[in-house]
C-alpha cells in the first residue's frame, strides 16, 4: 500500500470512530491499556455486610456562580450563569457502589459487575427509595414519602437524600470556575469519559486520548479540593430538581419546579464526551427509565430546613388514536436498515428525514465530521426535503414517535433537531432507537428531552452499526406494546 493509501485508509477509520462512537480495534486496545495504566490503584472500602460505609464529608456552604460563563467552549443555552447560596450538608466523598446498594435493597441493576464500582442501571424513583432505606437502616428519620409518582421531601428530616441541582454543582466546582474542577481540559488521568477526542478540538479525526467503555472502581481518580471523587464521569448522578430553565434572578437553597417531566443527572458518565462532564452541563431523563450509565451520590442535611418540597411527575401520554410513526434519519445506512425492520416488524407508518441540500458526502470523510461538528456547535436546524404533511402524514394523529437516528458527537444530528423544534410533541410517547459504534445513546436522550419537554420518553433501542437482532427489536417492540 503507498502512503497516499495508507493516510486515507486511517483518515477513514478515524472518521468512522468519531460519528459512530467506536475506535479501530488496536487503537481502541492500545488507548484502553494506556489510560488503564495511569488511573491510580483503588483505595480500600470499609464495607462489610452489616455496616454500611456512608463516607460523607462536610460541605461547607457559600454562593456561587451556578451555570456557565457565555463564553465557556461547548456549554449550552440551559446554562444561565446566575448566583446561589446554598447551606452546609454532608456529601457522599464517592457515588454509592454496588455492594453497598445491594446491601440495603437486595439486588444489583448494574450492568459492568463489581463491588467497588459505582452502581447503575437505577431509576430515579429507585434512587429514592435506596435513600429511604438506607435512613432506615441507619435508625434515621426518612426524607421522603413516595406515593405514585409523587414524592414529598421532609427537608427537616436527618435522613439520607439526593442533592439538589445546586448542591451538587457548587460540590463539583469545589470553588473553581473552570469547565472542570481540574481545570480546562480533560487529560486521562482525570476522569473516566469518552475522551477520545478530546475537549474543544477540531474536526481533525485524529484519535488523540483514551476511552475505557466502562465504570472504574470508585476512587480510581483524584478528588476534588472538598474530598470528593468523581465528580466529572464515569457514572452521571441522579439529583433532586426536574429540568427546566434557570430562575433570572439569585436563590438560595432552590429545589426547582415542583412539577416536570424530566429530571436532572450530573456529571456525566463513562460514555459522555468531556462537554458533557462538565461542571455545569445538566442532562435531562426520564425519571422512571434506568440507564447503564447514571447512579448516585448521597447527601444529608447539617441543619434541618422546616420545609417540605414536593416533586410530581406531569407526563400523562394521550391515547387519542393509538397510532405510531416511525420518524428516522440515517445518513450511511446503518439506521435505515434497523428502521425498515422494526417497520417491517411492527406495520407502523414510517417517514424518513433527509436534508434538502445532502451532506457533502454519503459514506464517512472528514468533510462529512467537519460539517456535523460545526452543525452541533451551532445548534443548526437544517432545512429538509420534505415534511412529514409533504407526504400526507399528519403528525397530531399519532400518540407515539419511533424516533431513529445515527449518533454523531454523542448527541441527535442536526436534522432530528429541525423535526423536534418544527412539531409540537406534548403528550406523545418518544421511543429512541439509535445506530452507534460505542457509546451507546450518549447524550442523545437527554437532547431529544429538552427539544420536547412535554413528552414522555419510553426505553429505547441502541444497536452497533447493523447488528440487526430481530429477536432484541421484537423484545424491545413489545416491551413497549408496539405491534401490528
Amino acid at each position: 500500500m503507498n502512503k497516499i493509501s495508507s493516510f486515507l485508509l486511517s483518515a477513514i477509520l478515524s472518521f468512522s470512530t468519531a460519528m459512530t462512537g467506536c475506535s479501530p480495534e488496536d487503537n481502541e486496545k492500545n488507548n484502553i491499556a494506556d489510560q488503564e495504566a495511569k488511573i491510580s490503584d483503588n483505595a480500600a472500602v470499609n464495607i462489610s455486610d452489616n455496616k454500611i460505609n456512608d463516607g460523607l464529608v462536610l460541605i461547607h456552604g457559600g454562593t456561587f456562580q451556578m451555570g456557565s460563563p457565555t463564553d465557556e467552549p461547548e456549554r449550552d443555552n440551559d446554562e444561565v450563569q446566575h448566583s446561589v447560596t446554598v447551606a452546609d450538608f454532608y456529601m457522599a466523598e464517592t457515588e454509592l457502589t454496588q455492594k453497598d446498594y445491594q446491601t440495603v435493597i437486595g439486588t444489583d441493576p448494574s450492568e459492568n459487575k463489581g463491588d467497588k464500582l459505582p452502581v447503575t442501571n437505577i431509576t430515579w424513583y429507585d434512587a429514592v427509595k435506596y435513600c429511604n432505606e438506607l435512613s432506615k437502616a441507619k435508625g434515621l428519620t426518612p426524607c421522603y414519602e413516595i406515593s405514585d409518582n409523587t414524592v414529598v421531601w421532609n427537608r427537616a428530616a436527618d435522613g439520607y437524600r439526593l442533592p439538589t441541582e445546586a448542591e451538587w454543582e457548587y460540590a463539583a466546582r469545589a470553588n473553581t470556575a473552570t469547565p472542570f474542577n481540574f481545570g480546562d481540559y480533560v487529560y486521562d488521568e482525570n476522569a473516566n469519559c469518552y475522551n477520545a477526542y478530546g475537549y474543544n478540538n477540531d474536526a481533525s479525526g485524529q484519535w488523540i486520548n483514551g476511552y475505557i467503555e466502562h465504570t472504574v472502581d470508585v476512587k480510581s481518580y483524584k478528588p476534588n479540593s472538598f474530598g470528593l471523587y468523581d465528580m466529572h464521569g464515569n457514572a452521571a448522578e441522579w439529583v433532586w430538581d426536574w429540568y427546566g430553565e434557570y430562575a433570572n434572578t439569585s436563590a438560595k437553597d432552590p429545589t426547582g419546579s415542583q412539577t416536570g417531566n424530566y429530571k436532572i443527572a450530573r456529571g456525566g458518565g463513562w460514555n459522555d464526551f468531556p462537554k458533557h462532564i462538565r461542571s455545569a452541563y445538566r442532562s435531562a431523563f426520564p425519571a422512571d427509565v434506568p440507564l447503564y450509565s447514571i447512579g448516585m451520590r448521597i447527601v444529608r442535611n447539617a441543619s434541618p430546613i422546616a420545609d417540605e418540597v414536593k416533586s410530581i411527575y406531569t407526563s400523562v401520554p394521550e391515547q387519542k388514536t393509538g397510532k405510531t410513526l416511525i420518524v428516522y434519519f440515517s445518513q450511511t445506512g446503518n439506521t435505515d436498515g434497523l428502521a425498515k425492520i422494526i417497520q417491517e416488524m411492527s406495520g407502523v407508518d414510517i417517514f424518513r428525514i433527509e436534508r434538502a441540500k445532502p451532506y457533502s458526502a454519503t459514506s464517512n470523510s472528514l468533510s462529512l465530521y467537519a460539517e456535523a461538528l460545526d452543525e452541533y456547535r451551532e445548534k443548526a436546524e437544517p432545512e429538509l426535503k420534505a415534511y412529514p404533511e409533504d407526504k400526507g402524514i399528519d403528525i397530531s394523529q399519532y400518540d407515539t414517535i419511533l424516533l431513529g437516528y445515527c449518533n454523531w458527537w454523542a448527541s441527535i444530528p442536526a436534522p432530528i433537531r429541525t423535526f423536534l423544534k418544527r412539531y409540537d410533541l406534548s403528550g406523545k410517547t418518544i421511543i429512541p432507537f439509535c445506530s452507534m459504534g460505542g457509546g451507546r445513546f450518549g447524550q442523545t436522550i437527554s437532547a431529544v428531552a429538552k427539544l420536547a419537554p412535554n413528552s414522555e420518553i419510553k426505553e429505547g433501542l441502541c444497536v452497533t452499526y447493523s447488528s440487526y437482532d430481530r429477536n432484541e427489536i421484537k423484545k424491545w417492540l413489545e416491551k413497549n406494546k408496539i405491534s401490528k
